[in-house]
């Protein structure tokens, strides 16, 4: 899978795949960075941007992060051109709106707008939706100097997970099959049996899948565990949504991620 990351926030998520170049390979996008300075979102969508580097047909799949408060983001509808080829996902970082200009804001409008009605027509397989200040709520800020190190390291660790568990056979259950027009969605996590903490507040969910990762010996001695999944499913049905889970063996406490889909165009 192809890694891209555009713009200051995405190329410091995607640079942190790089102990996984076995299976992903990274590239990158900023000013100075495989893109020539301009002084617009309109000079950057005016760029054209083809990929160039070596080993792309090795892969079928890219995901793109992506902040769409930035200048640089004006190119992301050249970049997913070039990636016409590839089954591609856009992780889209919400900014913090409280504490962006008005152009930051405006940006922010307007790409994730254009994005969604992109993800909605098919050209982009997926698009998922995560808000930084929902991040920092659960990944803490970093000092001065490293004030999004935290958030940008829990992109990594979420998404690495989510691959890890789609490409490995669960150990109970079965990952969740989502309808075709399911294109819009967030992530959400917690330890198990605790409440659950969206990284965006998604409306109108009508699908979700839980990720389950449950200590080995909790599998083999705790018969409490599947009527408990079972209940969440049953939580979610009663809110009409499709829903289903799986579980893998882990090493680490008990711990959930859930996927949220829904075809509405989020404001």
């Amino acid at each position: 899978m192809l890694m891209l990351g555009l713009g200051e926030a995405g190329k410091n998520i995607a640079k942190l795949f790089k102990p996984h170049t076995k299976n992903y390979k990274i590239i990158i996008f900023d000013e100075n960075d495989g893109l020539e300075p301009r002084a617009t979102v309109e000079e950057y969508d005016e760029q054209e941007i083809k990929l160039k580097h070596k080993g792309l047909s090795k892969h079928d799949e890219a995901m793109l992060f992506v902040c769409g408060s930035g200048k640089v983001a004006g190119a992301t509808l050249r970049l997913l051109e070039a990636l016409k080829g590839f089954k591609t996902t856009v992780v889209y970082i919400v900014p913090d709106l409280e504490f962006s200009s008005d152009r930051e804001r405006m940006r922010h409008k307007a790409h994730f707008g254009i994005l969604q009605e992109y993800t909605r027509s098919g050209m982009i397989h997926e698009m998922i939706v995560l808000d930084n200040k929902k991040m920092f709520e659960v990944a803490g800020t970093g000092t001065t100097l490293k004030y999004y190190e935290k958030v940008n390291f829990f992109v990594y660790t979420t998404i690495q997970n989510i691959m890890y568990c789609r490409h490995v056979k669960p150990d109970f259950g079965r990952l969740h099959e989502k309808k075709e027009i399911s294109r819009i969605s967030t992530i959400g996590l917690g330890k198990f049996r605790e409440q659950e903490k969206l990284l965006f507040l998604l409306d109108n969910i009508t699908e979700t899948c839980y990720i389950i990762n449950i200590e080995e010996e909790d599998l083999d001695n705790d018969e409490s565990i599947i009527p408990s999944c079972q209940e969440i499913i049953r939580e979610n049905k009663s809110l009409d949504r499709n829903s289903s889970f799986a579980i893998w063996k882990s090493s680490d406490e008990n711990h959930f991620f859930s996927i949220h889909y829904t075809h509405f165009i989020q404001e």
